[in-house]
Formats: structure tokens, sequence, C-alpha cells
């Protein structure tokens, strides 16, 4: 790994939710980053989202071991490492499906996820659902994400701005996620990170809560706070004006010297952690 990394998460049940159905997952080892936000009744959307991510990690760590192998023929054409995220992506989709599938009381369970891998100088990014990566560098704070939701094809079609999406009723209704069928597409991303460079995923409860811009607000601190408290401020603040939805962000900081350095909150139970 060419720089040094930071990693921080934190997550909130919120105001009115009985259970946190968001799991949030950092790793040092990996240089890698997760949120993902499940849904469905009872417990369902906890579990979704749990081994979504779990299958996930557990899969990208049997590829890096050799202990599973890349079939030569499954998407040639992409880089071995897009390769190796979007198999762990498929394995950890057909997990959550089998899982809804076998079992009545999970049969609606489904997740939305977003994972962040830094290897060497490049970011690559596997999302389905409308939790959101956003990349903060030199002042500017962008979203790299595109919303798998009926109100992000509202932007697109120019029914609804941006700011009315937020809010718009059709806001929870996805159009892609993991668990609800046994093939799913998942976008892939790719780009160069450089020092200074901050990638913030986040749960759709953050954006319930808060802009972009009073987001990039609390991250244009970096220079002066830790993003460890950055990032529990921003879950903390988003809950404070909102709070219907759980409530949950990681972040990843790049910085110049080699190693690693990582500082972490939690809130909430994982079998990560």
């Amino acid at each position: 790994m060419r720089y040094r990394l930071k990693l921080t998460a934190y997550s909130d049940i919120g105001k009115i939710r009985e259970k946190n159905e968001d799991m949030v997952f950092i790793s040092s080892d990996l240089g890698f980053a997760a949120v993902a936000d499940g849904m469905g009744g009872h417990s369902a959307g906890e579990v979704a989202s749990n081994v979504a991510i779990s299958s996930f990690v557990d899969t990208l760590n049997k590829i890096n071991e050799n202990r599973i192998s890349l079939p030569k023929d499954f998407l040639p054409d992409l880089s071995k490492i897009e390769r190796k995220m979007l198999m762990a992506a498929d394995y950890a989709n057909y997990t959550v499906y089998k899982m809804a599938q076998d079992n009545q009381m999970y049969r609606t369970m489904g997740t939305t996820l977003s994972c962040v891998l830094i290897d060497s100088d490049n970011a690559y990014i596997v999302h389905i659902g409308d939790t959101r990566v956003y990349l903060y560098r030199a002042g500017a704070f962008s979203q790299v994400t595109t919303d798998h939701s009926l109100a992000a094809e509202h932007v697109k079609r120019g029914i609804l701005t941006k700011n009315q999406a937020e809010k718009s009723a059709v806001q929870n209704v996805l159009t892609r996620a993991m668990g609800i069928k046994k093939d799913v597409e998942f976008d892939i991303l790719q780009f160069k990170i450089a020092p200074g460079d901050i990638l913030f995923l986040c749960s759709d409860g953050v954006n319930k809560g808060l802009t972009d811009e009073e987001i990039k607000q609390f991250i244009s601190k970096s220079g002066k706070t830790s993003i460890t408290k950055i990032c529990k401020a921003i879950v903390k603040k988003s809950n404070e004006k909102d709070g219907k939805d759980n409530v949950s962000a990681a972040m990843i900081q790049v910085l110049s010297a080699p190693g690693f350095l990582g500082d972490k909150w939690y809130k909430f139970k994982s079998m990560f952690f």
C-alpha cells in the first residue's frame, strides 16, 4: 500500500427504530471500508446487512489467500482487483438471497452495500442501492456513486431536483438491492487517490438529516480535527436533525507516509468488533 490510511466508523440506531439494521465495517489490513443498510421485517434487515458484509469480506480474504480462484472467464476484461471485488459481491448477494429463500422469516430481506478498497494509489468501489460514497479532495466534495432508487431516476429524468428528491416520498424506493434476486448488477468504480483525499461512506440516514454541503463543512475540518471526531459529529448531527432512520458512516483518510494509523468509534453490535 503506497499511502498511510486512517479509517474510522460510527453508527447510531436513531430516535425511533427498534433495531439498527445498518452495518459498518473497516479493516486496516485490507485498506477497506463498507456500509450496508438492511431492509425487511422482523430482524431480516439486520441479518441481511451483517451477512452481506461478512460474506463479502470472507470471500475477499479467501481469494487473497488463494483458497478461492478467480475463474478465467469471470469478467476477463476487468482488472484483477475489480474481478475480486465483484466476485465477492456476487457471493455475498447469493448468500443473502439463499438465506431469504430458505427461511420464511427472512423472505423479504435485502440490503444496500457500498465498499471501498484502497490498493496502491487506486480506490476501488463496489456499490448497489442508496448507500453512498463521496470524495473530498482539495476542498471539493462530490458523490461518486449513483443511487439506485426511484428518486434518483426522477432526478435523472428532470422530474425532481436533487434537493426535492432528498425529501421525496419515493426516496426509499430502491431499484436495485442485494438479496432480492439471485443475480443482481453491481456498479464498479476505480480512480486514482492522492494524499489529503477523504472517502466518506454513509447510509441514507445521514442524508435524511444533512445536506451534502453540511457534510462537506464537517469534513473540511479534517486538517484540524481527527476524522474520528468528524465521523461521530456527522452521525450525531444528522440524528439530531432527523433521526427517523439508523444513521451510519465510515471514513478513509489518505495520508502520504507509509504504514497504517487507525482510530475508531463504535456504538453498535457487530460480529466484526
